[in-house]
């Protein structure tokens, strides 16, 4: 949380000191005048009168350039950088940190420089260039404010330790802000504003290590300041603070505080109050049962900062809050794991290693309800990574050292008190002496001597308590997170446990899956030989109906034109009888011709399209009508429905419509003809009718092609009927389902 700078700074004093310690020969008159104008900007300043205070800075600083008053200038920027940085307009206040340096370098002045250095260190901070403002403030405190404690020196000390805190090293951070509570209790104890600042983040650091206790009694004693200086803002701030320690502990006392937290914020009308208030309702609201309250004021808290940007560690804890709110009220995982991942980003670019903690936390935890072990123990890891760089046995070792240092301390202060013990009895008896020998001046001396060791001893005292209480303070922090790393290796073995449980169930499925793959690819197996062991057989029956084919039709042919070629050899003394001889061996020939070219072209792949054989059905029969001036009208579908047909089926369906056909064309003395085939999913209908002389059903002899075509029909389930009579014409139907 931004610390306002406004309250925190009181450069009167300050001045004064510049103004006492300049040049005699510098006109009194010029230098008065100008630090005049920097307290009219500070009054502004504080009553957070922007414009107003950088015009009297501006003319503050203009002055100073007039006159040549290099301090002057220092210190009109200086104020400048103040006010900008309080506007939240840090890219004009990083303008200036690197000028003063240069005045305070020409002046020799080495506080100059270490504000400058701290300047810059407050922009890289709010910028959030944590690492970078860590490594500035440690150079202004060694090289000056660790020498010279002043308030400036305090204020250092304290963001410091917030810009450590949000690195999570929270041993250091309670050094320094411990450190900044003692520079302002000795150099400044009536600055009350600071005193609650220090106060309250030294509560927020003890309510990070779960001492609720020491939190709530800091937290406190940040109120009473915040009161005596009359910061209503602030003072909203430390009463939300307040109620979100007390929730768990003392419910009563938490609604109490959450009532005037709400109170002082709309008292102030300061957005970022009314924001702290609805996070603390929040908070209330959940504590209460109620999610859904809580998440409305959630929601509108995530509104403001996403508007506003100036806090996106707090933006991300609100994210946070919205997924565990979405989770409770069972909400769609997607919104749910939406806002952890907006929370996860925002700190990933922060750094914000406290963020990143609670975020794993809570996805552990979320996938863990939704059975999903594997990214529950992957999530719960990552938490158990960020929380125990935070809190692990470094820290442990950091306080320990811390605990060496005081206890070093304190056996100081013993002898130094034991010395002054001693030197203030000396004294006493010199005291003694001087007015036995009658100088009073002497024990006058003597007297006042012993009365400021007597304040040294006082303060030394006061001293030793504090470091006493500083001692037990960081044994319990000690104590209680040796506890919490106990606890989290316990978690640890436990979500151990169950990862190996869940690795068990996942192997027995992984064996499971493997058995089931083995039975598969035997089965598959088993399947492809079956498949090959039918391709065979389909292969060896496309053979021998080939090897029928040719033994039947082509073979009798042959034998037919044999016959016919040897008779015209004999009969060559009888040119009719030889002319007889050869026309019907070329019909003969013909018709070889055609049955090979059938038999190529039904083993031919490409013609698989039932498309293809309406095709040279259509072209078969327009050459054999047309060669017989028969007058024709052919019917086939466009689309043919994706019908499927093997090979022998398809050949069958060719050799009917052939035979058909072909005795159209020579026994029908037909002068007109229809054919008409229509196919459907599950059946081929084909119709071919002529008006040709027709003949006597009774007569048929069972010798002719129609037995053969009703054979063909048959083999597939169909059915072949012929309708015939003399001078009436002929009509085939057909009617044949589709192989399966």
């Amino acid at each position: 949380m931004k610390q306002s700078l406004l309250k925190r700074l009181c450069y009167l004093p300050l001045l004064l000191t510049a103004f006492a310690s300049f040049s005699q020969n510098t006109l009194k008159k010029d230098s008065a005048f100008v630090f005049s104008l920097i307290d009219k900007a500070e009054v502004f300043f504080t009553d957070a009168s922007y414009d107003s205070a950088l015009f009297y800075c501006n003319k503050a600083e203009a002055w100073s350039k007039q006159t040549n008053f290099k301090k002057g200038i220092a210190y009109a920027l200086i104020e400048k950088t103040y006010i900008l940085i309080d506007k939240d307009e840090l890219d004009k206040a990083e303008q200036f940190p690197n000028r003063i340096n240069g005045l305070g370098q020409q002046l020799n002045d080495s506080l100059i420089m270490a504000i400058a250095t701290m300047q810059l260190a407050q922009i890289k901070m709010y910028g959030n260039k944590i690492d970078e403002a860590i490594v500035l403030f440690d150079k202004c405190i060694k090289t000056y404010f660790s020498k010279h404690p002043s308030k400036d020196a305090a204020l250092a000390y304290n963001d410091y330790g917030y810009a450590l805190g949000i690195k999570g090293e929270l041993a250091k951070k309670t050094d320094n802000l411990i450190k900044a509570l003692q520079v302002y209790e000795t150099t400044d104890p009536n600055n009350y504003s600071e005193l609650a600042i220090t106060l309250n983040n030294l509560s927020t650091v003890y309510y990070e290590m779960n001492n609720r206790e020491k939190a709530i009694d800091y937290a406190k004693r940040s109120i009473v300041f915040r009161e005596k200086s009359g910061d209503i803002a602030k003072l909203s701030l430390g009463c939300c603070n307040l109620s979100q320690m007390y929730l768990g502990v003392n419910n009563e006392e938490a609604i109490k505080y959450q009532k005037l937290c709400v109170k002082y914020a709309e008292q102030s009308g300061d957005e970022a109050r009314i924001l702290h208030s609805y996070v603390t309702s929040s908070l209330i609201a959940s504590n209460q049962k109620d999610v859904k309250r809580s998440v409305e004021f959630e929601l509108k808290a995530i509104g403001l900062l996403e508007k506003s940007k100036k806090d996106p560690a707090m933006l991300a804890r609100r994210y946070i809050a919205v997924a565990m709110g979405a989770a409770a009220l069972k909400q769609d995982s997607i919104t749910t794991i939406g806002y952890f991942t907006k929370a996860e980003e925002q700190s990933k670019i922060l750094n914000n290693k406290s963020n990143l903690r609670d975020v794993y936390f809570q996805l552990s935890s979320f996938y863990k309800y939704h059975n999903d072990f594997s990214k529950a123990y992957e999530f719960y890891n990552k938490h158990i990574l960020y929380r125990d760089s935070i809190v692990n046995n470094n820290t442990a070792s950091s306080i320990a050292e811390l605990e060496k240092k005081y206890q070093t301390e304190k056996k100081d202060n013993e002898i130094t008190r034991l010395n002054t013990d001693k030197r203030i009895s000396a004294l006493q008896i010199e005291k003694q002496n001087a007015l036995l020998a009658g100088n009073l001046l002497e024990a006058k001396k003597k007297e006042n001597e012993i009365a400021l060791l007597s304040k040294e001893k006082e303060l030394q005292n006061l001293q030793l308590t504090r470091q006493e209480e500083q001692l037990e303070k960081q044994m319990l922090i000690a104590k209680n997170n040796a506890q919490r790393l106990q606890l989290a290796e316990k978690e640890k073995q436990l979500q151990e446990r169950k990862l190996k449980d869940s690795k068990n169930i996942r192997n027995l499925l992984l064996v499971g899956l493997g058995l089931l793959i083995v039975l598969g690819y035997f089965l598959f197996n088993r399947y492809q030989l079956q498949r090959k062991l039918q391709e065979q057989e389909a292969m060896l029956k496309i053979r021998n109906n080939i090897a029928k084919d040719l033994h039947d039709d082509i073979g009798a042919s042959l034998s037919n034109i044999n016959i016919l070629n040897e008779l015209a050899r004999r009969n060559a003394t009888d040119p009719a009888k030889v002319n007889d001889y050869l026309e019907r061996s070329g019909e003969d020939i013909q018709q070889v011709s055609e049955s090979i070219s059938d038999i190529v072209w039904n083993i031919n792949p490409k013609f698989d399209n039932p498309e293809d054989i309406f095709i040279r059905m259509r072209r078969y029969a327009a050459d054999m009508l047309d060669g017989k001036n028969i007058l024709h009208n052919m019917n086939f579908p466009e689309d043919t429905g994706g019908i499927i047909m093997n090979m022998e089926q398809r050949r069958d369906l060719y050799m009917i419509f052939k035979e058909a056909v072909n005795n159209l064309a020579k026994y029908s003395n037909a002068n007109n003809a229809g054919i008409t085939l229509q196919t459907t999913a599950q059946h081929i209908t084909m119709k071919i009718a002529d008006d040709g002389k027709g003949f006597n059903m009774a007569g048929i002899n069972s010798g002719n092609g129609l037995h053969n075509m009703k054979q063909r029909a048959e083999k597939w389930n169909g059915n072949l009927l012929v309708q015939s009579g003399k001078g009436q014409g002929t009509t085939i139907l057909l009617d044949m389902p589709l192989a399966k």
